[in-house]
């Protein structure tokens, strides 16, 4: 366990949407029957954020995400509601209970008396454990092993449960973490996952938050490979914004770079040594990504505008 890695912050910054988390929960109902239940009888439309802070008794905290949603054809005018708390653990943790317990008195059962809840630990470790198996008050005569929680808990391994990431229909950000979340702890395995997921958003169309992008590489940290980071870095959206900044692409980028190697004088005297080692330093990176894009099916023209190397050029250093 790599307990350095903001697990908590990735799967916060992904789901504190309400219709992401109610994405991950569909998704996640397609193998899990109890939970497919739960969304038999909720409208999961109706779903707001609501408060995650707690401080009973002066012992602060906060729960990972917590929702309210309405039950689906209430005939109650006030509209029956149902709160929703998601816990995320990367970690087997039998403290977790406790925990949701803490989360029920304080977000719900002190503001809203009658207002049941259920809760999700959203689990993608890299060892099989569920809490749920264990036994209430195990040491205890049978009599007392009927005692349960005051709520009702689900459970998603994002291993086992969350199988058909379909890039074309998830929101691009609850696959990407969902992406992330499986290959975090097992990189050789899900690696083909992560090769659909590159090649997804490096399309154009598929706009999303490079701050995400940067979240999610400190998450994978080492196990993100080079290829990935350079081709995240070479999308199109974030070569627009450095065009924006005087850069019309990555290319741009490596030849200043190259310039401010070599000689002040630059175009006025001709390309200097230095300048001329700094340009072929470039023209191998950008050579490398080059053939990365390819490798993951991109056109040669798509190719071409993610560095700023000619179709010839790609043919003639690539091909």
């Amino acid at each position: 366990m790599n307990t350095k890695k903001s697990h908590d912050g990735v799967f916060k910054t992904a789901f504190r949407n309400p219709k992401r988390a109610a994405s991950l929960l569909k998704l996640a109902a397609q193998k899990n029957k109890s939970l497919a239940r739960f969304l038999q009888v909720v409208d999961l439309k109706t779903m707001r954020a609501e408060r995650t802070e707690t401080n009973r008794q002066g012992l602060e905290g906060s729960a990972d995400l917590a929702f309210t949603l309405k039950i689906k054809n209430s005939n109650d005018t006030a509209k029956l509601v149902v709160g929703l708390v998601l816990e995320h653990k990367s970690y087997p943790d039998n403290e977790v209970v406790s925990q949701l317990e803490h989360y029920f008195y304080e977000l719900f059962r002190l503001s809203r008396p009658d207002c049941p809840m259920v809760a999700v630990i959203v689990y993608n470790g890299e060892i099989k454990w569920n809490p749920l198996k264990a036994k209430l008050y195990a040491k205890y005569p049978e009599y007392f092993h009927d005692i349960g929680y005051p709520f009702k808990i689900e459970m998603i391994d994002v291993g086992n449960e969350v199988g058909n990431i379909d890039f074309g229909k998830l929101n691009p950000y609850v696959a990407l973490a969902l992406v992330a979340m499986k290959y975090v702890f097992n990189a050789e395995k899900y690696k083909p996952l992560m090769d659909q997921a590159m090649k997804y958003f490096l399309d154009p169309q598929n706009k999303i938050d490079d701050n995400f992008i940067r979240e999610i590489f400190l998450y994978l940290g080492e196990e993100m490979s080079s290829e990935y980071k350079e081709a995240i870095m070479d999308r199109p959206e974030i070569m627009a914004e450095r065009k924006r900044k005087g850069f019309v692409s990555v290319a741009d980028v490596l030849r200043a770079e190259g310039e401010a190697a070599g000689l002040a004088k630059g175009e006025a005297v001709g390309l200097a040594k230095g300048e001329a080692v700094g340009l072929a330093k470039g023209l191998a990176k950008l050579v490398q990504s080059a053939k990365n894009f390819l490798a993951m099916g991109l056109s040669l023209e798509q190719v071409s505008q993610g560095t700023g190397l000619s179709v010839e050029e790609i043919r003639k250093h690539c091909l």
